[in-house]
């Protein structure tokens, strides 16, 4: 449990890590952002007609769902995993604490 909680509070880190990356990248992407409008547009309407031919059939379809709800499941198990896990460690401190005074 510990090394489950730890590896969880690295990628916290590391999504917060990433957030202040991107915000100092966004003033340079506006800047190219405008240039790049004209080509994007001729390029969406290319995209939309192979999504048309690219549409997911209902096993596809199933499938990521599955995968979808899998992935839910384990992000929910990993928070209850960490959750008993502070609760845990706070209960030891807390116990610590009161065997000392």
């Amino acid at each position: 449990m510990e090394q489950l909680a730890k590896r969880r509070m690295m990628r916290e880190k590391e999504a917060a890590g990433a957030v202040g990356e991107d915000e100092s990248d966004e003033e340079e992407d506006d800047e190219e952002e405008d240039e790049d409008d004209e080509e994007d547009e001729e390029d969406e309407e290319e995209e939309d007609e192979e999504e048309d031919e690219e549409e997911l059939t209902e096993q596809q379809k199933m499938e990521e769902g599955r995968r979808m709800f899998q992935i839910f499941a384990a992000r929910m198990f990993e928070q209850r995993v960490l959750q008993a896990y502070r609760e845990r460690v706070a209960q030891e401190r807390q116990s610590q604490l009161l065997r000392e005074l």
